[in-house]
């Protein structure tokens, strides 16, 4: 097995504590992780590495279920810090010098703001980390807009060609996700089901309890729609209504999302007034208001929670609503997609439901009307479900970390994806910053604004909240 270096720029930050480490160490004790030849820990602080190894006992091993301290110590054995000053050319010669000139695989991964990622990738290239034995992982959110995503796109596109680039997106990295393509795929059920004329409409929901947690400043300056919506949500419907191609290759696969993604209907303002709805939490109890959190901007118009209804020029989905909301300080805490098939006419039943969650389980159930046990004929609904919660299940960063090393670019997005749905996001971002909609309110630990509720009822559907 060939060996790999791995350099990670942001290693004292909360991602590479929370996520990054204990992946790569969930990794190597699984035996998944080839061979390491260089693991290079850099950030801004000034760190020995016995410093920086204290730092990951004491904030990422946390973090790390049943961890074996004896496997542990041999993890971090392969550590070693570099203080970096990305705008430095001398200290990416510090780094270079740490690679070893024989290595055919380097994984660079770029967990620091995206302002940074050009000027980091122009040092790179100097020093000559920039050719085809190189990979690099791109967190996001990459871009505020189009016109920046663009910017960036083209501006990274000097140094590196698109299939060295990996844009990471862990929600394509759980297990029902990674599912959810074998299951269309492989069951003719549901590949024979899967259009407008059996489909009602389609539900993606994801709900956090959590406010904006310390992230203020942040979080003011992106809001639900750019955080949620554009990259994650809009990732989740490109899988859920995509042709399925004939090969589940990168290639192929990245291929039929952005056509999906290019066949959304376009939102003039008037759309927007009847189709979107934009909200923030207000104070509930012990639930502060969001303008009451740290580092918000007074009076600041940022949403905590968008409610869309989206359409397909798709010949197969043309007419089939695909409802989609997110929001921050929720009644629970989920993640979930629901496809709500059709009744036919003369049944004065609720529909059957494929309900597919992402978190906190992985799991997919399937809703039925089965015959109530007894000397009756009533009927009553019960779910034939499929758990994926295995302890033999990866963590999304783990998988999506070793589909980088082996050069595996189908859970990632390609950078026509980001654009054609930045393209789709523009118009609201635009309507909004205008002041042409309301900015709506719900209270703090609610199921989100009353308006939300107006937009699904008004098609005689519901919300299924969990």
């Amino acid at each position: 097995m060939q060996s790999f270096d791995f350099i990670l720029f942001g290693a004292t930050g909360d991602l590479a504590m929370r996520k990054i480490f204990p992946s790569l160490y969930q990794a190597y004790i699984d035996g998944f992780l080839p061979p390491i030849g260089k693991m290079i820990a850099t950030g801004r602080s000034s760190l020995s590495t016995e410093q920086f190894i204290e730092k990951l006992n004491n904030n990422s091993k946390i973090h790390i279920k049943n961890c074996d301290d004896k496997k542990w110590e041999e993890f971090i054995h392969n550590i070693n810090y570099l203080s970096i000053n990305l705008n430095e050319t001398k200290d990416f010669d510090l780094l270079k010098g740490k690679i070893d000139n024989k290595s055919q695989n380097i994984v660079i991964y770029f967990s620091i703001s995206p302002e940074f990622f050009i000027k980091a990738c122009e040092n790179l290239t100097l020093v000559g980390l920039n050719d085809d034995r190189v990979k690099i992982i791109l967190e996001k959110p990459l871009g505020m807009d189009l016109k920046s995503c663009q910017a960036i796109n083209n501006e990274i596109a000097k140094y590196y060609k698109e299939k060295q680039i990996y844009r990471i997106d862990h929600y394509l990295g759980k297990e029902s996700i990674q599912n959810l393509l074998i299951l269309r795929a492989f069951n003719p059920i549901f590949t024979s089901l899967w259009e407008k004329e059996h489909v009602d409409y389609v539900e993606i929901s994801v709900f956090e309890t959590l406010g904006v947690e310390g992230r203020g400043e942040f979080y003011d300056n992106t809001g639900a729609l750019r955080d949620m919506i554009q990259n994650h949500i809009l990732q989740i419907l490109s899988l859920v209504a995509m042709k399925i191609p004939k090969k589940l290759d990168a290639e192929s696969i990245r291929s039929a999302k952005l056509s999906l993604l290019k066949s959304l209907k376009p939102l003039s303002d008037e759309d927007i007034k009847n189709n979107v709805i934009r909200a923030q939490y207000d104070k509930s109890g012990e639930f502060k208001s969001y303008l009451a959190e740290d580092n918000i901007k007074e009076n600041s118009q940022t949403e905590t929670f968008v409610a869309i209804k989206a359409e397909l020029l798709d010949d197969n989905w043309k007419g089939v609503p695909f409802y989609i909301r997110t929001g921050k300080r929720m009644a629970d805490s989920f993640a979930q997609i629901i496809v709500y098939f059709k009744n036919k006419e003369d049944l004065n039943s609720s529909p059957n439901k494929l309900i597919i969650r992402l978190q906190p389980e992985n799991q997919i159930s399937l809703n039925l009307k089965v015959k109530k046990i007894g000397k009756t004929m009533d009927y009553e609904e019960n779910n034939l479900i499929l758990n994926l919660n295995s302890t033999l299940a990866m963590q999304p960063y783990e998988r999506l970390i070793l589909d980088v090393i082996e050069g595996n670019q189908a859970s990632f997005n390609h950078k026509e994806e980001l654009e054609t749905a930045w393209a789709w996001v523009d118009p609201i971002l635009k309507n909004w910053q205008e002041n042409k909609t309301p900015l709506y309110y719900y209270i703090a630990g609610s199921w989100g604004p009353k308006e939300a509720f107006d937009l699904i009822r008004r098609d005689k559907h519901e919300w299924h909240n969990c």
